[in-house]
């Protein structure tokens, strides 16, 4: 398992990565509509402004885990977080959370989960002590 960081790729393979990512996670179009919007107008120009990250682990040639990050002056946010399913369970999660927190420099991002996946997501809550801060309907 190799880690890559998506800012410090060039040409064709930020590119392919860029878009195996997005390929990855276009499930998110089910809850947020203007997610391609997003991830191409809003997320991938704050990476390369140097306010957002992508960081992933690969199997091969297998995205296994990632995290997409902002960290500007007013936020320190979790975007995007996913371990492939058949890499869950193993400790995965872990490392890539601890390199999210060394990139935002804090271990209490901001991060939004739907209410509906909160079951999914309930070990790590649990494990990291998150807290709700707020909820929007």
């Amino acid at each position: 398992m190799e880690k890559y960081v998506l800012s410090t790729m060039r040409d064709k393979n930020f590119s392919r990565a860029a878009n195996e990512i997005y390929l990855l996670t276009d499930y998110n179009k089910l809850q947020y509509p203007e997610y391609y919007k997003w991830y191409y107008q809003t997320n991938i120009p704050r990476i390369l402004d140097g306010e957002g990250e992508a960081i992933f682990y690969l199997d091969g040639f297998q995205i296994v885990g990632l995290s997409m990050l902002k960290r500007t002056e007013d936020e320190s946010k979790i975007c995007t977080f996913l371990i492939d399913e058949e890499y869950r369970k193993k400790g995965y999660s872990k490392m890539i959370l601890e390199d999210s927190y060394d990139y935002l420099g804090t271990e209490k991002p901001l991060i939004t989960i739907p209410e509906k996946r909160l079951d999914e997501f309930s070990k790590i809550i649990e494990a990291y002590g998150w807290v709700p801060s707020e909820i929007i309907d």
